[in-house]
Parts: C-alpha cells; sequence; structure tokens
C-alpha cells in the first residue's frame, strides 16, 4: 500500500500559491484571514509536525513535476495519481479523501489510461535529482545539533 500519495495535499497543488500558516512569518492573522481550510497544513498543529511535506528539497521536486504534469494537459494531482497506478508493487494507495467529490475526481483519474514511456521517464529523473526530498533540509548548519531542521518537532 502506497502511503500518503499526494504528499500530505502538496501534490494536489493547493499549497502553491500561498505558504502555510505555519511557514508564514505573520502566523497568527495568516490563521484568522484564511476563510476556507485547504488541508491539515492550514492548522497549527499539523503545520509543525508536516515539514517534511515543505522542505525546499520537497517543494524544488513538487515545482519540477508541476511542470511535467502542465507540459503534458493535465493536473499535478492526476500526474501523482496515474503514476501511483504505474508502479508495478503498488496495489492500493492510501488518498486521505475529504468528501466524495475529491473521491470521484480521484477514481476518474485511475481509469486513465497509462502515462507514457517518456513521462515516467521524465518523473524518475526528478526522482533521481531529489531521491528522497521529505527527509531533505537545505536549512542545515555544519552541526545540527539544535542548528537547521533535522527532522520534525512533534508537539
Amino acid at each position: 500500500m502506497a502511503y500518503n500519495v499526494l504528499a500530505g495535499g502538496f501534490l494536489t497543488d493547493k499549497y502553491v500559491d500561498a505558504p502555510v500558516p505555519y511557514d508564514n512569518p505573520s502566523l497568527i492573522s495568516s490563521l484568522t484571514q484564511r476563510k476556507e481550510s485547504r488541508g491539515r497544513h492550514d492548522f497549527d498543529g499539523w503545520g509543525r509536525t508536516l515539514y517534511r511535506y515543505r522542505s525546499d528539497p520537497a517543494k524544488e521536486s513538487i515545482k519540477y513535476y508541476r511542470e511535467i504534469a502542465k507540459d503534458n494537459k493535465m493536473s499535478l494531482l492526476e500526474l501523482s495519481l496515474r503514476w501511483t497506478r504505474e508502479r508495478s508493487l503498488v496495489t492500493s494507495s492510501l488518498l486521505g479523501i475529504s468528501n466524495m467529490k475529491q473521491f470521484d475526481e480521484d477514481m476518474s483519474f485511475y481509469q486513465k489510461d497509462a502515462l507514457s514511456d517518456d513521462i515516467m521517464w521524465q518523473i524518475d529523473r526528478i526522482h533521481m535529482r531529489h531521491r528522497n526530498p521529505i527527509f531533505s533540509s537545505t536549512r542545515v548548519g555544519r552541526d545540527w545539533n539544535g542548528e537547521g531542521e533535522i527532522g520534525e518537532v512533534i508537539p
């Protein structure tokens, strides 16, 4: 089973245009200004524990995956879900949907034709450059002992 195939919601594209409140310097105002939550990253408690999806290497990988999706006339969500279907060892995926509309949309992507070998190769090349971005950080000092970001803060 593939766990969290949408990277905590970041592969849905809903967090691209505005930072999550925990990464926003004016955290309190951003929490009160948002009229509708985009998902768990918009809540202070979750924001601290989900840094792995917002690391600079993860954001860079997502940027490249978005370009592949756009170049192939599909959403990042569609590219992500169709990619999981192409993995021979994945027999089911944990999606974390919130409503039936999301369920119906997600299921429609699983019923489309396979991604081309060219698209799969483009994705593989990004993966080779950013092999494990959710456990990487560009904000690490010379000695991580109290400096930089290694792992995540668990409240």
